[in-house]
């Protein structure tokens, strides 16, 4: 990429960030705009906090990539031509992926912050990263590579349980819909389970799980040279590894080492998250894996003082090669409601339970005096941007009156009530519609098994509210409805639109958050709209969103969705 134009040092600097959760994506916001940058952002749904930053200049639609149609490219390659940008950053695999494929139609765009075929090929492949480790001698746990589930037996005589399992990649570009999620199996029939789940996608990665911390180190490199390092340490990690609370601690020189080996070896110029577990206790540690992008607890980076996509920024527009290497040890930055989430399901873990972390109500108290004495940040709410982190807040708060509204209507009278009124407007229906978020797990299973029962006379649809349309089913939720005998295999995904719910004479939600959605998108349709739970008198009125579980998560949901439908025709 070249330095900065005549053009790009006379007029408003300008970038455009791609991606859509709020950690990174927002983080990059806010470093970039704290800068007087002027970012735009794109290729994120618009019900995301993030675009509620103030320093969201504009939003531009890209349709999602399609490899059978090029409409992304062409309306992406317009606003790359009208708008001119600095650089382009994409800071997720979903925008990522189609980019490094198609890197070549968008040279003569604008700079786009790609890493080079080979740092990309291994930091995206996890069996890539574990040979280029053994190569050149960085501590990696035992592995094996499995590609059939009879060879569990064999596993199990290299390595000990517990063990992990993780797909070559998170995400293939054929299909990237479905994230391929890292699992953990404690027993030999979790093993085989999950294997089971994994093996369709590709050979699986086996590895033995090693005890210690979670720790990242940081990079930001140009053409081997690390330019800008800094380290975290997880103090709250979930069983996958996902951290939800984190500290800023010095870099280790041993890791940095390893760290400077692979740089080295992949000539890498860009940012990157090295992943180890290291164990304080005796000194130990292994490299787990690459984060080839902007990771998620990047919003602790930059708290603590080391502002990487500026830094990226400097690098790649305007030739910068030094940069400041102090940063702030001690500062805590805390995902807040995902820790909420992950402080109560520990406390209530019981002491067998073998995922239980051991927090207690003291370590608590203990973490409220980083907040008192100022050392502990959030990765959404921040001081000078405040709007994200309240529209967080906010839709958290309909999240808990929507558990509380469903606890209400298990109540078995009032559930009895809300079914009945169901069963009436179904028994005069001549359009059914089944709506859920994304249309590409509940809702087309239902749709599917309801034209298996229902009376052909009734016109049976589904669609969902994610703003993008033509997904596939995730592969296990294609497994396990063809155990049901139902084939999702060519089904696409629909956004519902207001034809559909003026067309429909019962729509049939599975959760609090599809109800609301809907009514408050569609307010008029309000008593046509119905909670598909209720029609059983027991269990819960809400059917959870299987999106990113196993098999056994998608058999459950489907059997409960199965179960309503068929209590209908039993009535």
């Amino acid at each position: 990429m070249s330095g900065r134009t005549a053009r790009q040092a006379n007029l408003t600097r300008k970038v455009l960030v791609l991606g859509e959760d709020d950690r990174s994506f927002l983080t990059v916001i806010r470093s970039l705009g704290r800068r007087n940058l002027e970012v735009h952002v794109g290729w994120c749904p618009p019900s995301w906090a993030a675009l509620s930053s103030r320093y969201v200049a504009k939003v531009h639609p890209i349709p999602a990539y399609d490899p059978t149609d090029d409409l992304w490219k062409r309306s992406l390659i317009s606003i790359l031509q009208r708008e001119r940008p600095d650089l382009v950053i994409p800071t997720n695999d979903k925008a990522i992926l189609p980019l490094q494929a198609h890197r070549a139609d968008f040279a003569d765009c604008a700079p786009i912050y790609l890493l080079d075929e080979r740092a990309f090929e291994v930091a995206c492949d996890k069996f890539k990263t574990c040979e280029l480790a053994a190569a050149l001698g960085i501590p990696i746990p035992p592995y094996v590579i499995v590609s059939r589930t009879s060879e569990v037996d064999s596993v199990l005589r290299k390595l000990q349980l517990p063990v992990v399992l993780k797909p070559r990649a998170s995400y293939r570009l054929r299909d990237l819909s479905n994230r391929r999620h890292v699992r953990k199996a404690y027993t030999k029939e979790d093993l085989e389970a999950y294997l089971k789940t994994m093996l369709p996608e590709g050979k699986v990665l086996v590895q033995q799980s090693v005890p210690g911390s979670g720790v990242g180190v940081e990079v930001l490199a140009h053409e081997k040279e690390i330019l800008l390092a800094f380290q975290h340490v997880r103090i709250h990690e979930s069983l996958m590894g996902g951290g939800t609370y984190r500290k800023s601690v010095p870099v280790q020189p041993e890791l940095l080492d390893a760290v400077a080996k692979l740089v080295r070896a992949l000539n890498y110029t860009g940012v990157a998250m090295m992943e180890f577990r290291v164990d304080f206790r005796t000194g130990g540690w292994f490299l787990l894996e690459i984060n080839g992008r902007f990771w998620g607890s990047l919003p602790l980076a930059v708290a603590a003082g080391a502002d990487f996509p500026y830094s990226l920024y400097q690098l790649l527009v305007e030739g910068k090669r030094d940069f400041p290497q102090g940063y702030r040890k001690g500062i805590y930055c805390r995902t807040v409601f995902a820790d909420m989430r992950w402080m109560r399901q520990d406390l209530k873990a019981g002491r067998s339970d073998k995922t239980r972390c051991g927090f207690s109500f003291w370590q608590a108290m203990g973490e409220a005096m980083n907040i008192l004495t100022f050392q502990e940040r959030t990765d959404t709410f921040a001081a000078d941007d405040l709007k994200p982190g309240f529209v967080k807040l906010w839709r958290f708060g309909l999240d808990v009156a929507n558990k509380i509204q469903s606890q209400f209507l298990s109540v078995p009278v009032i559930r009895k009530a809300h079914a009945e009124r169901a069963r009436r407007a179904l028994c005069r229906a001549r359009n059914v519609l089944f709506v859920c978020y994304g249309n590409i797990c509940r809702s087309p299973f239902a749709q599917c098994y309801a034209q298996r029962v229902f009376p052909n006379s009734l016109a049976i649809a589904s669609s969902g509210y994610y703003p993008e349309e033509g997904r596939a089913c995730p592969k296990a939720a294609i497994d396990a409805a063809a155990e049901m005998g139902i084939n999702l295999a060519e089904h696409r995904s629909r956004i519902v639109s207001e034809a559909d719910v003026r067309e429909a004479d019962v729509i049939f939600t599975f959760d609090e958050e599809n109800y609301r959605s809907l009514i408050a998108r569609y307010p008029f349709v309000k008593q046509r709209v119905h909670r598909l739970g209720v029609l059983l008198s027991h269990g819960p009125v809400s059917i959870r969103d299987p999106y990113g579980g196993s098999m056994d998560d998608f058999r459950a949901v489907y059997r409960s969705i199965a179960d309503c439908i068929g209590s209908f025709i039993m009535s």
